[in-house]
This record gives C-alpha cells, structure tokens and sequence, in this order.
C-alpha cells in the first residue's frame, strides 16, 4: 500500500516537475536575455517587415490590402500597443503604398532579416545547438524566409478576401440561411486564421532556424504552446494596462513606448519558452530511445 501511495504521489508531482525543469531549462539557457534581445529586434525589424510586405502588394496591385495586415495584426495586441504603433504604421503603409526604390527593398530586407537572425541565436541556445553554417549562408536563408512570411502573408490575407465571397457562393447554392458579406464574415474565423497564421508561422522557425534542424513533429508541442501563451499573456497584459499600470505616471509621454517594449518581451519570452519546451522534449524522447537501445 505504502508503494503505491508513492508511485501515485509521484505520478500527481510529474507534471509540476517537468513544469519546474522547463522553467529552469528556461533560465539556465539566458532564456530572460533572449527574451530581451527578441524585443529590441522585433520592434526595430517590425517596420522594415511591413514595408517590404506593403511594396510587394504595391507590386502586384494589391496595396489597398495592406489595411488588412495592419487590422489583424492590432487585433491581437492590447489597446494602448496598438494605439503607441498605429501613427508610425500608418506612416510606414503610406510610404511603401508611394513605391520603394530597388536600393531601399534590399536594405529593408536586410534590416528585416537581422530579426530573423535574431530569432536564430535564441533558438541555437535553447536547442543547445553551436552554430557552424557560415555568415552568408544564413543571411541568404534570413532573407529568403523574410520573402516567404510575406508572401504567406498576403497569401492570407487574400484567403481572407476571398472567403466572404466563396461563402457567399456556397449560400447561393447551398442555402445556409446565414448570409455573410465580407465585413460580416465570422469573427471566429478570422480569429481562427490569425493564430493558424502564428503556429504555422513559429513552426517554421523552430524548424527551418536552428543548427540542429528538429522534425516537424518535434516543432508542434512549442508553436501550440506558443498559441495558447500569446493568445493568454496579451489578455491578461491587456487587463493589467486598463487596471493596474501606471506607466504615464512613471516615463511620462514614454508610457507608451514602454508598455510596447514589456509587450514585445512577453511575446519573446513565450517564443523561446515554446523553443525550451522543443529541446526538453527531443533530451527525453533521445534518453529514452538510447536506453531502449542498450
């Protein structure tokens, strides 16, 4: 009886365990460092990003869309974030809608891509991988997938055009009984695509940037949890700035820039947790293998 009291003790306690041991994985790796090193890179390359994507819509036609990207994107921060990045995005959509000199396309990407190398240097530490790819190699894979998010990008959001129509067509035919035009198309779904478009999104990452290239399968566990955190912190970081913070009654007119720099680091510290998570688990899936093996 005594044994089993433990062996259940031990089962209940395995959960928090592994909690604990992710978290100190997290903090042994300079976890909190990448966070913050994340933060000032997203923040500089967010801007470029949204250029080089806005030119590109310019290119094919396609700039008035650009309204869309900025929509979804604000949706999913806080209030105040959204309302500290809006004048400068908007500025940013009106300059790139005029047109971007071919110069000034590549030292946009390049400044898009040092995020992306960014991202690299923290996923190489929490997969404990060193890196051995040579400086331009990664600068052209940087690069070519700062391409790729754009064009998946405006890939969606003319899914998300086009979906009010294709529903349209099939109530035409089909007869729902719910007649959606584009500005009344399902919030779900639009929800539902945006935190389809961030898993996907940091799936890739986690699989494409590291040294130590991990399995698709491997990826899925961090970029859930990356969801479920992002989609957590940004209510919960919404509730304390509406309640609790005082940010203008500490930095003044810079309470706003600050409430962006702490949301920004949230949302890098999440990122390299769901990357922790991956590593934690390939350790114990390759302890496990090796020990069947002997």
């Amino acid at each position: 009886m005594q044994w089993k009291e433990n062996g259940l003790t031990q089962y209940l306690l395995a959960p928090f365990r592994f909690l604990i041991d992710w978290l100190v994985r997290f903090i042994e790796d300079d976890g909190l460092a990448s966070a913050g090193y994340l933060a000032y890179l997203g923040l500089m390359s967010l801007l470029p990003f949204l250029v080089f994507v806005f030119t590109l819509l310019g290119l094919i036609g396609r700039a008035d869309e650009g309204a869309g990207i900025v929509d979804m994107m604000f949706r999913f921060m806080p209030t105040e974030v959204a309302l500290t990045l809006q004048e400068p995005v908007v500025q940013v959509v009106g300059t790139a809608s005029g047109g971007v000199l071919t110069l000034s396309l590549v030292v946009v990407l390049w400044i898009a891509a040092s995020g992306v190398e960014g991202i690299r240097t923290a996923l190489n530490r929490a997969y404990r991988a060193r890196e051995t790819r040579g400086y331009w190699r990664r600068r052209a894979n940087s690069s070519v997938l700062v391409i790729f998010f754009s064009g998946f990008i405006i890939i969606a959001i003319g899914c998300m055009v086009i979906g009010p129509l294709l529903w349209q067509q099939a109530e035409g035919y089909l007869d729902f009984g719910i007649s959606l035009g584009p500005s009344q198309f399902p919030e779900i779904i639009r929800f539902g695509a945006g935190g389809g478009a961030l898993f996907i999104a940091t799936a890739a990452l986690y699989h494409s940037l590291p040294n130590r290239q991990p399995s698709w399968i491997g990826v899925i566990p961090g970029a859930a949890a990356v969801f479920v955190m992002v989609a957590g912190a940004t209510s919960l970081y919404s509730v304390y700035l509406e309640h609790f913070a005082q940010y203008a009654a500490i930095y003044g007119s810079l309470g706003g820039i600050i409430s962006t720099l702490i949301f920004f680091y949230l949302l890098g510290a999440i990122f390299v947790l769901g990357a922790e998570l991956n590593g934690m688990l390939s350790e114990i899936y390759d302890e496990r293998k090796e020990g069947k093996q002997e």
